[in-house]
């Protein structure tokens, strides 16, 4: 069984105009979506153990060992225990037989980064913000990082060195972490003795 689980909020990371072209190119924009490793995996495994107490057409109630408890299972169609070395289906299990189940679930974290590259003509530059006209029109504001450089016909110039009617292309790169969680079940067991 796999699905993503999303288990923090949303970071957005901008990368903040990443070339500036003084050719009066027409703006376009493209997205790029992908979901990429962020760490390693982490695996635990865990036993169940119980006698079987009764079997349905995709479902078994077991009695678990230690404790007692009664304990209802849903079965996936196709799943199959190795009892004293043979392959059996639900349906062929007996009451009385001793089950085993040890469940590995893998932990991948994963992010899910989406990078958008928008062009518009320039506005108004400031040290530490630009406005420009985005290709459908929109006037939209962006925070430069100290220092940034932009990249015009070939020379780095930092914002105050822009002028207005530049083309600028700019990068958004917005990132969410998951996590990935796949588990995979064998059983085991033992048939009650006559």
């Amino acid at each position: 069984m796999s699905f993503i689980n999303t288990r923090l909020g949303l970071a957005t990371l901008l990368v903040c105009l990443a070339v500036v072209n003084v050719a009066g190119e027409s703006p376009q924009a493209t997205q790029k979506k992908e979901t990429v490793p962020k760490g390693p995996s982490m695996a635990t495994t865990t036993q169940l153990r119980g006698e079987v107490i009764a079997v349905g057409p995709n479902w078994l109630l077991a009695r678990m060992v230690p404790g007692g408890e009664y304990r209802f299972f849903d079965v996936r169609p196709g799943a199959v225990a190795t009892i004293e070395g043979v392959k059996k289906s639900l349906s062929e299990l007996k009451a009385g037989t001793m089950l085993t189940a040890a469940v590995t679930t893998t932990e991948t974290p994963l992010v899910k980064r989406t990078t958008t590259i928008t062009k518009g003509r320039l506005v108004w530059a400031s040290p530490t913000t630009i406005v420009a006209t985005l290709e459908n029109g929109e006037n939209r504001q962006y925070t430069v990082p100290p220092g940034f450089k932009f990249t015009v016909e070939g020379k780095q110039l930092g914002t105050e060195e822009l002028r207005p009617g530049m083309i600028l292309t700019g990068t958004n790169v917005t990132e969410e972490p998951v996590t990935l969680i796949t588990e995979q079940t064998v059983v085991y067991g033992t048939e009650p003795k006559k």
